[in-house]
């Protein structure tokens, strides 16, 4: 915790980032077909992102379940 306000700029490490894409789908469509995602960087449809119960899609519930940080172990304790 900083103590007061810093007076200049200021660098903090960041250990882990993780970042979402949500693009329209000719957008998407396109990158899938021609890009190459960095291993931090997840991409999906707008539409998967904003759709009511979208949290139940099993190609979503799969893509959020890849990029959480409980991916990274083979089995947790």
């Amino acid at each position: 915790m900083l103590r007061t306000e810093p007076a200049g700029p200021m660098i903090l490490p960041v250990r882990d980032v993780r970042v979402v894409f949500g693009l329209k789908t000719r957008h998407y469509e396109g990158f899938v077909r021609y890009q190459v995602a960095q291993p931090h960087e997840f991409y999906c449809p707008m539409d998967a992102l904003t759709a009511e119960h979208g949290h139940e899609n099993p190609d979503m519930r799969a893509l959020i379940a890849r990029a959480s940080a409980t991916a990274n172990f083979m089995r947790l304790p």
